[in-house]
């Protein structure tokens, strides 16, 4: 096992985390060839400020936080949501606002009853729900969820309390349960 207190090379960071990194930038950006790009972005920037890695936290987590901060600076660029408006702001900013508009709206079009989902177009469905919520409830739950974090680590790598993320991770649920009400027989 390594020395938590010793900064690991660049070749052993990216073994160890590219891949985790490429599937959070993925689910963040919708886009496979736009996550390759931004996380090698990310590795970029990893490389450039290894040195500087004060180990206050998980490398893990601090990587995290580099990726989340570069994909949103991304969306930010790129215009690419309705909620483009809430990324003039720090993530910790956008974590704290209130509701905002869905982009993706799973009540437009319910499958008629006798017809059930496959597995695959379920995973699709609760996916873009998921999108669909604001990003002060998706990160959490994407990061917990998707990325296998633990809640100090999301409370680390977005700058909010444990309560904070356990409340949003909490109402997350509650409004995909909502928002995939019309589906919950058929999925």
């Amino acid at each position: 096992m390594r020395d938590q207190t010793e900064v690991p090379t660049f070749d052993r960071v990216y073994e160890d985390y590219a891949d985790k990194v490429l599937n959070l930038v993925y689910r963040m950006s919708g886009n496979e060839e736009t996550a390759r790009d931004l996380t090698q972005d990310i590795f970029l920037k990893v490389y450039e400020n290894l040195d500087s890695f004060e180990r206050r936290s998980n490398i893990y987590t601090w990587i995290y936080r580099i990726a989340v901060n570069h994909v949103y600076n991304h969306l930010k660029r790129e215009r690419r949501f309705r909620w483009v408006g809430l990324l003039d702001k720090t993530v910790h900013e956008v974590l704290s606002e209130k509701e905002v508009e869905p982009i993706f709206s799973p009540h437009a079009a319910p499958p008629p009853a006798d017809v059930s989902l496959e597995g695959a177009e379920r995973a699709d469905l609760v996916w873009r729900t998921v999108r669909s919520l604001p990003p002060r409830y998706r990160v959490p739950i994407v990061l917990y969820h998707y990325e296998g974090m633990s809640y100090k680590e999301i409370a680390s790598t977005t700058g909010l309390s444990m309560s904070a993320v356990e409340t949003r991770i909490h109402r997350g649920r509650k409004k995909l349960l909502k928002m995939l009400e019309p589906w919950i027989d058929r999925i």
